[in-house]
């Protein structure tokens, strides 16, 4: 009966080890990244991409955006390197400027680097 009384509370104190745990990582990765602060890049409507395509973005206040397309980490085409205000922008962008392949598109800020990947099939 003793033996059992000793799994029984060893149980328990690992069932509130656990619990213990779960409610630390909720309390210590809440607000930590606050979405509010970066801009927010969107998948492209179509994949494989071919004839001219349109990238989209938001930012959430007036940014330097830096938007590159890139082939593994090379860097093949920039697109812009400018401010931004805040709210929806669109680039438009021909794909066969480049060679069928996968590449990643993406936007580069002082507080940001964000990258999609896409197919193109011209």
């Amino acid at each position: 009966m003793d033996m059992l009384i000793e799994f029984l509370v060893v149980t328990l104190i690992i069932l509130m080890a656990i619990i213990a745990y779960r409610f630390l990582l909720r309390y210590l990765s809440k607000g930590n990244v606050d979405q509010a602060v970066y801009c927010e890049l969107y998948s492209l409507d179509h994949d494989p991409a071919a004839g001219e395509i349109s990238f989209y973005f938001v930012c959430p206040a007036e940014t330097h955006v830096t938007f590159n397309i890139w082939e593994s980490d090379k860097i093949v085409r920039q697109l812009t390197d400018e401010l931004y205000e805040q709210g929806g922008h669109l680039l438009k962008f021909q794909t066969s400027e480049l060679p069928n392949g996968t590449y990643y598109f993406g936007i580069v800020t002082t507080k940001q680097k964000t990258q999609k990947r896409f197919r193109i099939e011209n």
